[in-house]
């Protein structure tokens, strides 16, 4: 009976010892969910308006420059904003299918600025177009970062 006692207390002390290294896991891990997604709701906001920056300096150059000034300015245009970096962090922190949402409007954004190196800048129809396929895209991308954050919590 003498050894009863300080054999329940040893098992007292280890079940409490078992359920505090759990609770810590448990807490670690939470944290380390809120900190990941935080970080995330940040880049995509980032990523977010250096898309709608870097599209509207484009028009502005599409509306604004003559034909022989815009190649110049186009590129000035798409690189003032941060985009590719922005971009760049998006590969490294966030799930794939955001990855590559952002990477297929990033594209078409790319690919738009021939048009506005040669367009002519009347050509409503046309930029129509090119605009609904960029915020088609862009509406894709949101719809996945959406889901991303509302899953990592």
């Amino acid at each position: 009976m003498t050894w009863l006692a300080p054999l329940a207390a040893l098992l007292g002390v280890l079940l409490g010892a078992g359920a505090s290294a759990i609770t810590d896991k448990r807490r670690w891990k939470h944290e380390e969910r809120t900190r990941t997604r935080e970080q995330r709701v940040v880049l995509y906001t980032d990523y977010l308006s250096a898309l709608e920056n870097t599209g509207q300096a484009l028009l502005t150059v599409l509306r604004t420059t003559s034909t022989h000034e815009r190649p110049a300015a186009v590129k000035a245009a798409f690189t003032e904003h941060g985009l590719a970096a922005v971009r760049h962090r998006i590969h490294i922190l966030a799930p794939a299918p955001v990855s590559d949402a952002a990477d297929a409007v990033f594209r078409a954004l790319r690919n738009s600025q021939h048009f506005v190196e040669t367009a002519d800048p009347q050509d409503e129809a046309t930029l129509g177009n090119l605009k609904a396929e960029i915020g088609s895209l862009r509406d894709l991308l949101k719809t996945a970062m959406r889901h991303d954050i509302a899953t990592s919590n």
